[in-house]
């Protein structure tokens, strides 16, 4: 079996410095996917360069703020998704507060934001995790359905190494249990899923220096199993007055070396984007 392997740039549309850096990288073949954050301040900008460059887009389905600062507003008016300032920013408050149905809505107005743009969605994925499960609501559901509506694989890892590496440790049964049973309603609605998924989840503190960042994903292409892994990142410009946003610099400086791309192709790895799976058979992945 074949080893294939999305590389993904994150957040496309966050601001204008993470747009700029995934913008050159996807014009220089650096990366072959990229997700746009339709709540985001330059999103309208992001969606625009992709209809106008033909590039294909994920929508990274965002029902959360990352800053009570400064939230982000829902794109289909849904109540029990905001405190009025904007969307909840935390997983507590939406486990507490919101209804499935305005979840559903949301994620509709995020596609259509896309569609209506002009761009070519090919993928789904999720911002911090709030579709996954974790905030003990089942809001899965309503992804798996949304993308069983529109034809989407959708970003969740069949296997456990992605749970396993963002504890740094073996996950617990619980969680297994949690996953596996996601897993199942992503088959029963016939939604194409990873096999694995790949992220650095530490803090820049945690992670000391940009050659700790290299390493880990240089190992991580190493370690790439039978099937399709989707390796995510979130490059981008400089930001004034973010500590925690020289990860993210970092992750630019990655990518934009090719050094991901040379080990992949030293590994045999296949590198690809989401049109895999319109390519492949079902029988064709493993189990």
């Amino acid at each position: 079996m074949d080893r294939y392997l999305i590389i993904n740039a994150d957040d496309y549309g966050y601001n204008p410095q993470q747009t700029d850096a995934v913008t050159q990288l996807y014009e220089a073949g650096l990366i072959t996917s990229t997700s746009v954050m339709t709540v985001a301040q330059d999103a309208r900008r992001a969606a625009e360069t992709a209809r106008d460059r033909g590039m294909p887009v994920g929508v990274h389905l965002t029902i959360n703020s990352d800053s009570r600062e400064r939230p982000w507003r829902s794109l289909s008016g849904a109540r029990s998704l905001s405190d009025g300032a904007g969307l909840y920013c935390g997983q507590l408050p939406l486990a507490l507060h919101a209804r499935r149905a305005d979840v559903a809505a949301e994620l509709e107005a995020q596609y259509r934001f896309l569609s209506d743009a002009g761009c070519t969605v090919d993928h789904a994925d999720n911002h911090c995790g709030t579709l996954y499960g974790i905030n003990g609501r089942r809001f899965y559901v309503e992804a798996y359905r949304f993308c069983a509506r529109h034809h989407l694989p959708y970003r969740f890892p069949k296997t456990s190494g992605y749970l396993d590496r963002m504890l740094h440790r073996r996950a617990p049964r619980p969680l297994l249990a949690l996953q596996r049973r996601i897993v199942a309603a992503g088959e029963r609605y016939g939604v194409p899923m990873l096999d694995d998924l790949v992220s650095n989840p530490d803090s820049v503190e945690r992670i000391g220096n940009y050659e700790n960042l290299r390493r880990y994903y240089l190992d991580a292409v190493d370690g790439c199993i039978a099937g399709i892994t989707e390796m995510f990142l979130h490059p981008a410009y400089p930001v004034e007055g973010d500590p925690g946003w020289q990860k993210r610099v970092w992750e630019f400086e990655l990518l934009r070396s090719g050094d991901l791309l040379q080990r992949a192709r030293e590994r045999g790895v296949r590198v690809v984007s989401w049109g895999i799976f319109r390519k492949l058979k079902p029988e064709d992945t493993p189990v």
